[in-house]
């Protein structure tokens, strides 16, 4: 019979007993539940999908080229910037919360300010107060690197006013085009041949109209030459204008050339997000229904700390 040490007789005596506790504990998991757009926020680790984050919104109120507005509302070309931190959450919202614009399975979306957000006008800091809303993203139909939309509203609670920029207390609703990092990318590599063919015809149509290097049959020293040579600016100038517009259809779905936007997580997937330039719109209604009209266009980065490289 080996004797083991009375040193050593306690820790051989304790160790199974420690594995014991240790299988029977429960080990740490992620707390969400199964059903779609319910969780418990507060009980989830930074890993999971559905983890809330913090991001700024920035609301920049002003007359746009759809703005469906009395001519003198933002005709000075004021603009009118609130920021406002939010905290996106994948919690659903209650049913009788839900807003028709966004449509049903929207999830929670919170200013984490109080008063949500301030401004400058003529009068100095002006506080605001917006209540949070839902956010829902709806998925493309069509090839990858498309956009998907976001969708949200929040609840404007105190009026607005700088110069001829004036906006009531209302809901906001805020739409923009979204991709996840993968899409993004894609969507970034199938605007790159559009773009070049607009800057191509723009540069091919500016070098036959150069006074130094340009075509010469323009200077009208023959009649015949110049006529021809009218013609062929005119096909130079539908060719330009043509790959100027596939570029603006194509900037409606995929990135924009100019737009570097910033990724950030957005409870969904683990996959980082980017948000692109939006509308910011009011409802009002209609005879039959109602319609919306745009009062400025918003952009969102994530809040300092949570960026995505």
């Amino acid at each position: 019979m080996i004797m083991v040490p009375s040193s050593y007789s306690k820790s051989f005596l304790l160790a199974p007993l420690l594995l014991l506790v240790i299988l029977v504990l429960p080990t740490p998991s992620l707390a969400f539940s199964t059903g779609a757009g319910t969780t418990d926020s507060t009980t989830i680790t930074s890993s999971s999908p559905w983890s809330p984050s913090a991001w700024t919104i920035n609301i920049n109120f002003g007359r746009e080229s759809s703005t469906d507005l009395p001519p003198e509302w933002g005709e000075s070309g004021a603009r009118l910037v609130l920021p406002v931190p939010v905290t996106v959450r994948s919690d659903a919202m209650p049913s009788n919360d839900m807003d028709a614009v966004i449509g049903n399975g929207a999830m929670i979306i919170e200013p984490t300010n109080e008063p949500s957000s301030t401004y400058i006008n003529s009068r100095g800091e002006q506080k605001v107060q917006i209540n949070g809303g839902g956010w829902k993203i709806d998925l493309p139909q069509g090839s990858k690197g498309y956009a998907s939309t976001l969708k949200m509203h929040l609840d404007l609670c105190t009026e607005l006013e700088r110069n001829d920029v004036t906006v009531s207390a209302d809901r906001l609703y805020l739409f923009a085009p979204c991709w996840r990092e993968g899409e993004y990318q894609r969507g970034k590599m199938a605007m790159e041949p559009i773009v070049a063919a607009a800057k191509e015809a723009q540069r091919v149509l500016d070098e036959q109209l150069s006074h130094e290097d340009g075509d010469r049959r323009l200077d009208g020293t023959d009649p015949i030459d110049t006529v021809l040579a009218y013609k062929d600016m005119a096909k130079l100038v539908a060719d330009r204008d043509e790959r100027k517009r596939r570029r603006r259809e194509a900037e409606k779905i995929y990135p924009r050339d100019d737009d570097e936007a910033i990724m950030g997580a957005w409870p969904g997937t683990t996959e980082p997000m980017a948000i692109g330039s939006g509308a910011v719109l009011l409802k009002r209604k209609k005879l039959l229904g109602y319609e919306l009209f745009t009062v400025g266009r918003w952009g969102a980065v994530p809040a300092q700390g949570t960026t995505c490289q």
